[in-house]
């Protein structure tokens, strides 16, 4: 019993620590974003645009086919299921709806597949400098948001024309009766709350202690470390927005 006594309180004593480092850690990456912002030196500014390129202009393949694919498949299965029930006149806004939710995490888990581990491997490598990454990942965010929530309506566009033969821009009329300017605001601040938790994930994974070796499995953990981020951020924009009223 002692032993097990030893080893949970050495365990609590370690997660303390880590939770300690882990706040010491964001204090520290926001004055650099923060000294960052107030930078007027060329190669600040070309950090950043090379940041921006590489997680936000490089992603957009990947967003976009998931994205068309996502509306396409919800479409499908929306239309099928609540033509079951006789209520199909009303699936196109449900889609709209399902759609509005979708994209913004279809966007957050293709940023900590490819973004998280890139930043992880880069830190850990090279030591380079977090913020100019976290302020591109922070545009890069909501910018990819909004490009997967077009590429979803439009995947759902094109199989209500091409299967049902609807006219595109009533189904695309029904589709956008789902969104509303709340529902946007919302949608880009997660897209911002992604774009940090996912970049703030691989910086920390990647500057933690350990030798070249280990740079693999920290990899690996940034990018487990940033979907569960995804899915936290998500959940507490929700609640938020539900206290918030405009």
């Amino acid at each position: 019993m002692a032993a097990v006594i030893t080893q949970a309180r050495a365990r609590v004593a370690g997660w303390a620590e880590e939770l300690v480092a882990l706040v010491e850690r964001l204090g520290v990456t926001l004055v650099d974003l923060f000294r960052l912002l107030r930078d007027r030196r060329p190669e600040g500014r070309a950090a950043f645009a090379r940041a921006f390129e590489q997680y936000g202009l490089d992603s957009l393949p990947v967003v976009g086919l998931i994205a068309f694919t996502g509306g396409v498949v919800l479409t499908l299965l929306g239309l099928k299921e609540l033509g079951k029930v006789g209520v199909e006149g009303v699936a196109p806004r449900l889609v709209g709806i399902v759609l509005r939710e979708i994209a913004p995490l279809i966007a957050g888990v293709a940023l900590a597949g490819r973004v998280a581990s890139s930043v992880a491997a880069e830190t850990a490598l090279g030591r380079v400098p977090v913020a100019p990454r976290l302020l591109a990942l922070l545009l890069v965010g909501p910018l990819l948001v909004a490009y997967a929530g077009a590429f979803a309506v439009a995947g759902s566009v094109v199989y209500a024309v091409v299967s049902l033969d609807r006219p595109g821009w009533l189904h695309l009329a029904e589709v956008w009766s789902g969104f509303n300017l709340r529902n946007a605001v919302a949608s880009l601040v997660k897209g911002a709350g992604f774009g940090f938790v996912v970049g703030f994930a691989g910086a920390w994974h990647g500057l933690r202690k350990g030798g070249a070796g280990d740079v693999g499995a920290r990899v690996r953990a940034a990018v487990v470390s940033a979907v569960i981020a995804v899915g936290v951020t998500e959940i507490l924009v929700i609640f938020v927005f539900k206290w918030i009223r405009f």
